[in-house]
């Protein structure tokens, strides 16, 4: 746990991210300035004020929520979750025009389904404002004012809002997605895990609609992954600061950089080929992105040394004729063209990946939807790998 000085207004927060990026979202919450970082699974606790709460929503990369934690409690059966849900204050968050909208997540013996446990906890707060005031807060599922987060593992409950509203892999810049389109925030996370250099050229081989392309160049400009959203849930909070926002704001739009990286977004399909341009018009990096309508396998590198970024079809989404003799045909192009670049390759195939005929420096396992991905490092030698290592050893010949 990293520890500083704590602030008088400063409070505990919650940032959820796919399995595997935990510590990504560690580095990321550090360079913001993140207090008393504590990653758990699938998600990394912190502390900060107000402020910051906006700057998370607006600036990390590999983020889905940011959750406020408001209280916990044991309860073993659902008179217990319904009482302790019920005695909170919910009139301090919400008033009676308000709406709300209750999400749940329950890995419990006791509680074995999430939307009872979302039915429950309306219950008790419509029940609450019916005893006090006479009339119940509406739920609205898409819009709400306060959007509600429960949390149950065993007989642990627990209660958080979420600050986020939308889940934060919706940049909105992707107005076209193709068959098996990439979230943003593992393709954030790709980029980040590659340890790409951005005066390095970069190259997304199978783009499709361009996701890993764009946030390469977001990241390269340090253009803020939210900037693109019209609002977040915290705006609709009634401790809402709009100046502090606005302040906020325009320190990080202040931040972004004009730099011109050589980032290659090619794809033999024209169709997917086209949707990653107009997402790449509406992320404002079109002129950062070179498209080219060419297979990966015709692309030749113009320079000794770069990163390459690969999303395959995994021939679980995207049906191919002959999955395991497309991978080899990926290895070989590799081991051919691309002597001194290093290639990270994710799917979730594992048996097709052995016919790529290379051996991963580094393996790590994601999750692409649904799907269990690897994401796999290929470090490719100029020569022989033993020649590559021996150049980089120290000259001791004193003759």
């Amino acid at each position: 746990m990293i520890t500083k000085k704590n602030n008088a207004n400063d409070f505990e927060m919650k940032a959820t991210t796919f399995h595997g990026l935990e510590d990504v979202l560690v580095n990321e919450l550090l360079k913001l300035g993140a207090k008393n970082i504590e990653p758990f699974k699938r998600g990394v606790a912190f502390t900060g004020d107000k402020g910051f709460l906006y700057k998370a929503n607006l600036c990390l990369r590999t983020a889905l929520k940011v959750l406020v934690p408001l209280f916990s409690f044991h309860a073993e059966d659902e008179h217990e979750l319904y009482e302790n849900l019920k005695k909170y204050e919910w009139e301090k968050l919400l008033g009676t025009e308000d709406t709300i909208a209750i999400n749940a997540t329950v890995n419990s013996e006791v509680f074995n389904h999430s939307l009872y446990i979302s039915q429950k906890t309306k219950d008790a707060i419509c029940d609450r404002f019916v005893e006090k005031f006479s009339v119940r807060p509406d739920v609205n599922l898409d819009n709400p004012t306060i959007r509600i987060y429960i949390h149950i593992f065993k007989n642990y409950v627990s209660v958080n809002l979420d600050s986020s509203g939308d889940s934060l892999f919706k940049r909105g810049y992707r107005v076209d997605i193709d068959t098996a389109p990439m979230k943003e925030v593992l393709a954030a996370g790709m980029v980040l895990l590659s340890n790409w250099q951005p005066h390095l050229p970069l190259i997304d081989g199978m783009c499709g609609s361009g996701t890993l392309g764009i946030e390469a160049a977001m990241f390269a400009n340090n253009i803020p992954p939210g900037v693109f959203r019209e609002e977040f849930g915290f705006m609709k909070w009634r401790d809402f600061d709009k100046e502090l926002w606005d302040t906020i704001y325009d320190s990080c739009i202040n931040r972004i950089k004009d730099d011109m990286p050589n980032i290659i977004s090619s794809d033999i399909d024209i169709v997917p080929l086209e949707m990653a341009k107009r997402n790449g018009a509406v992320a404002k990096v079109d002129d950062v992105i070179h498209y080219q309508h060419i297979s990966f396998f015709d692309l030749m590198p113009t320079k000794p040394h770069g990163t390459i970024l690969l999303n395959p079809p995994y021939d679980e989404r995207i049906k191919m004729e002959d999955t395991n003799a497309f991978y080899k045909q990926i290895g070989d192009k590799l081991k051919k063209d691309f002597g001194g670049w290093t290639a990270w390759i994710i799917t979730s195939n594992m048996e097709a990946m052995k016919s790529i005929g290379l051996h991963p420096s580094k393996k790590m396992t994601l999750f692409n939807a649904s799907l269990e991905c690897k994401l796999l490092k290929f470090e490719m030698y100029s020569g022989s790998k033993k020649a590559s290592k021996q150049e980089k050893l120290p000259n001791t010949n004193t003759n």
